[in-house]
C-alpha cells in the first residue's frame, strides 16, 4: 500500500472509531440479558407434576399477577414475560431446566423456583453466573444467612427453622409434659424444620420420644405413624409437603392415634385439610402458622388485598376461582410473591439491571396487600430475610371447617 493508501486507511479507521464513539454516546444504554425496550424475561421451575404438584397453583397465580401488571402498562413501560417449567420437584431436572432459562431463554432473573433441594442444586451455578435467583419458594435459612457468600440469591417467605422454633416454644409453654413425636421429610427441608423445633423446645427437647423420617416419593407412612404411636407420643409434629401431610393425618386417624397435632405452614392450605378430612382424618384442633390473608376469613374478606386478589384471579386465572374461593393459600402466596418482585423491579430503575434488582430486594421496607395484617416486608444491609413474622392458626369445624388465627404476631422468625 502506498503513502496515499495508508493515509486514506488511517482516516477511514479514525472515522469508524469516531462513529462508534458517537453511537455509544448517543445511543440507547446497554441492556442486561432478558431486558428489551418493551419486555423483561423471567422464569422459574415448579412441580407441576410429581410428589409436590399440589403447589402448582402458585406459578399460575404469579403469572396472573404479572398479566395484571402488564395490562396496567407493565413495569416502567416493560411487560413481564414469565416462563414456567416443570421440574417435578426433582433437583436432577431443576439443574438443566435452569440452565435452559439462563443460557437459552436468557432470562433477566430466575424467579420463584420452588423447593429447598431444587434451589440448593442451582445455588452455586446461579451465583457463579451472577444471575438473580430471587423470591424462591422455600423458607430455608440458607438464603438469608448465606447472603454474603451468595449475593445473587434471596428468598421470600418466613424461615423454616424459625417457624419450627415457634412450635417448639408454644409446646414447651402450653404442654410442658408433652411426649412429642415428629415426622419429617428426609432432606434439608424437613431436617431444618426439625432442628428449629428442637431449639424452640429448649430444655424440653428430651421430650421428643420419636422422630421418623420419610422419603418424598413414599406413598405409605403407616410404618412411621405406628412407630410414633408405639413410642407413646401424645403430640404429633409434621414437617412435610402437602401430599405426605394429608397421608399422615389420615393414617393417624385410621390407626386410632389422636394426638395434639401441628403441621407446618407450607402444608396448612385449607384445601389440604378439607381433603384430609374427606378421607377420614380427624383435623379439629390442628395448629399451624400463617403470614397470608385468606378469602375465607370473615375478618379479611373485605380487605384491599382480598378484593384485589379476587378481581385478578377472576380475570387472569379464572380456572383458579373455585380453589381461591375455597381458601387455597397457595394462590395468595403466588400473588404476594409476585407483588414483592414487581415492587423491587420498579425500584431497580427505568433501565433495570440484575445488580439493581438485587439491591432493591436487599433494601425493602413495605407492606404487602396480600399478607396478614401487621406483617411487613423488610430487608437491609444486615437482614436478608424478607418476611420474619407469622401468627399461629388453629383448625375448627371438622370436615367443613377453617383456620382461625390466635395469639400474638411472632416477630424475628429465623
Amino acid at each position: 500500500m502506498g503513502m496515499k493508501g495508508r493515509i486514506l486507511a488511517m482516516f477511514a479507521g479514525t472515522a469508524i472509531v469516531a462513529g462508534i464513539a458517537v453511537t455509544a454516546a448517543t445511543g440507547a444504554p446497554r441492556l442486561d440479558p432478558g431486558v428489551t425496550s418493551s419486555t423483561i424475561a423471567i422464569g422459574g421451575t415448579f412441580p407441576l407434576t410429581g410428589p409436590a404438584s399440589l403447589y402448582k397453583t402458585i406459578p399460575t397465580a404469579e403469572k396472573a399477577y404479572f398479566d395484571y401488571v402488564n395490562d396496567q402498562g407493565g413495569v416502567n413501560g416493560r411487560k413481564i414475560n414469565f416462563t414456567i417449567l416443570d421440574d417435578a420437584y426433582d433437583p436432577s431436572k431443576t439443574v438443566p431446566l435452569t440452565q435452559q432459562l439462563v443460557e437459552q431463554t436468557k432470562v433477566f432473573a430466575v424467579y420463584g423456583s420452588l423447593g429447598t433441594a431444587p434451589n440448593l442444586a442451582i445455588w452455586n451455578y446461579m451465583n457463579q453466573k451472577k444471575v438473580p435467583q430471587v423470591n424462591i419458594a422455600t423458607g430455608d435459612s440458607y438464603w438469608g444467612f448465606g447472603a454474603k457468600k451468595y449475593p445473587w440469591t434471596i428468598g421470600y417467605q418466613p424461615d423454616y427453622p424459625g417457624e419450627g422454633k415457634i412450635y417448639g416454644k408454644y409446646i414447651a409453654a402450653n404442654s410442658p409434659n408433652a411426649k412429642v413425636g415428629v415426622l419429617f421429610q428426609n432432606d434439608a427441608y424437613g431436617k431444618n424444620y426439625y432442628a428449629g423445633l428442637r431449639v424452640g423446645l429448649g430444655e424440653r427437647k428430651s421430650q421428643i420420644v420419636s422422630a421418623q423420617s420419610y422419603d418424598v416419593t413414599q406413598t405409605s407412612l403407616a410404618q412411621q405413624i405406628l412407630a410414633l404411636k408405639a413410642a407413646g407420643a401424645d403430640t404429633f409434629v409434621v414437617f412435610a409437603t402437602p401430599t405426605p401431610t394429608i397421608t399422615a393425618l389420615v393414617t393417624a386417624t385410621k390407626v386410632g392415634w389422636t394426638p395434639t397435632t401441628y403441621i407446618n405452614s407450607v402444608s396448612a392450605n385449607r384445601l389440604f385439610l378439607l381433603a384430609a378430612a374427606a378421607n377420614g382424618a380427624n383435623v379439629d384442633g390442628i395448629v399451624s402458622a400463617t403470614y397470608l390473608q385468606s378469602p375465607t376469613n370473615a375478618t379479611q374478606a373485605n380487605s384491599v388485598g382480598i378484593k384485589l386478589a379476587t378481581s385478578i384471579i377472576a380475570k387472569y386465572a379464572p380456572a383458579l376461582q373455585t380453589s381461591f374461593a375455597t381458601g387455597d393459600s397457595n394462590i395468595m402466596f403466588g400473588l404476594s410473591n409476585a407483588w414483592v418482585f414487581v415492587q423491587a423491579l420498579k425500584k431497580a430503575g427505568k433501565t433495570p439491571t440484575r445488580a439493581g434488582l438485587m439491591s432493591a430486594l436487599r433494601n425493602m421496607n413495605m407492606v404487602d396487600p396480600f399478607t396478614y395484617p401487621g406483617i411487613k416486608i423488610q430487608t437491609g444491609p444486615h437482614d436478608a430475610f424478607p418476611i420474619e413474622q407469622e401468627i399461629l392458626i388453629k383448625w375448627g369445624g371438622g370436615a367443613k371447617g377453617d383456620w382461625t388465627p390466635f395469639g400474638p404476631l411472632y416477630s424475628g422468625v429465623r
